[in-house]
């Protein structure tokens, strides 16, 4: 980014208006100081001073995540929506992925930055190439009358693309750069759309894999579940209470390896008989609280969602792996 926009600023920083430089002297900021944000902002680091504080954000799930699970790098019990990272050799709450670009983890810590991070990297990618065009498009201009870049059967095709050509020639930093950012911008667009996706889903990358395993489990006839009793012991130390979140697991999914149901000695949690599970659209994602409060969750430190347990129910159990809601 620094590179270009060495090569694009100063050769037409004098063709802006005031209010055009305002514009990008902001654009320009953003990128990097979001991505200061999202680089030193702890992602989520799990230690055993804060474990007992990310243990009670989230309730077990029972599908992906199941009470007793231990981290046999770190030690200690492995909160929900946690992941041990293998670069950052460390375990992070509410893990997405291991970012290149940050060079460290995106977690519950540190989400947020991630996503403003995205938002003003497209955005800045796709003011630079619009801007950019236009720039050249009124250098165009004043060698070629009749010019408009929005009729190129005017022109003819091979015309139009021929006094592209010539307009990017009369200053080529401007014209590469700008064409370098038309072409990544829908790249940045597509990873912001698709991170956008899964907190309208209510999960993260790291589950959205889980969630495709099953997938197929379930196709293969893998899976089985049976009901969580209401009244069970449950033992505070491994499944330790989360008063911030009014959604509990009713039910205990697990995968097999052989299409059989789990045999006694398994020792899986629940009562009843087991039942096989053949499609995602019958297991529901309790951390889909709907896409408002999946945004309040990431934006929002500890946002207590126990206020709004009198509230109509929302819609939940949407998978990326699913084609409609229940």
């Amino acid at each position: 980014m620094s590179v270009g926009e060495y090569l694009y600023l100063p050769s037409v920083w004098h063709r802006f208006s005031n209010l055009t430089r305002f514009a990008v002297v902001l654009t320009v900021a953003l990128p990097y100081l979001f991505l200061y944000l999202a680089c030193a902002a702890d992602p989520g680091y799990i230690t055993p001073t804060n474990h007992a504080y990310y243990m009670s954000l989230y309730p077990y799930d029972h599908v992906l995540y199941h009470p007793g699970a231990e981290c046999k790098t770190c030690g200690f019990l492995k909160p929900p929506r946690s992941k041990h990272c293998s670069i950052c050799k460390r375990c992070i709450a509410k893990a997405d992925h291991h970012c290149i670009f940050i060079n460290s983890c995106v977690g519950y810590g540190n989400h947020h930055w991630f996503i403003l991070l995205l938002s003003s990297t497209a955005v800045l990618c796709t003011y630079g190439g619009l801007l950019g065009a236009t720039l050249l498009s009124s250098t165009i201009k004043q060698h070629f009358l009749e010019w408009s870049p929005w009729h190129p059967a005017r022109h003819g095709w091979g015309m139009y693309v021929v006094i592209w050509g010539w307009g990017v020639q009369t200053n080529i930093s401007l014209g590469a750069t700008s064409l370098l950012a038309g072409l990544t911008a829908p790249l940045v667009w597509g990873l912001l759309l698709y991170t956008l996706y899964l907190v309208y889903c209510g999960t993260t990358t790291n589950e959205s894999f889980k969630w495709s395993v099953y997938k197929d489990d379930m196709e293969d006839g893998f899976v089985f579940s049976r009901t969580l009793p209401p009244t069970r012991e449950i033992d505070p130390v491994q499944e330790p209470s989360c008063p911030r979140w009014p959604v509990k697991s009713e039910t205990v999914i697990v995968s097999t390896d052989d299409g059989k149901p789990p045999s006694a000695n398994m020792q899986v949690a629940g009562e009843g008989t087991w039942e096989r599970v053949w499609k995602m659209k019958d297991v529901e994602n309790i951390y889909d609280m709907g896409l408002w409060d999946n945004l309040r969750d990431i934006f929002v430190t500890d946002y207590d969602f126990g206020a709004k347990a009198d509230d109509p129910p929302v819609e939940r159990g949407w998978h990326p792996n699913r084609s409609k809601r229940n």
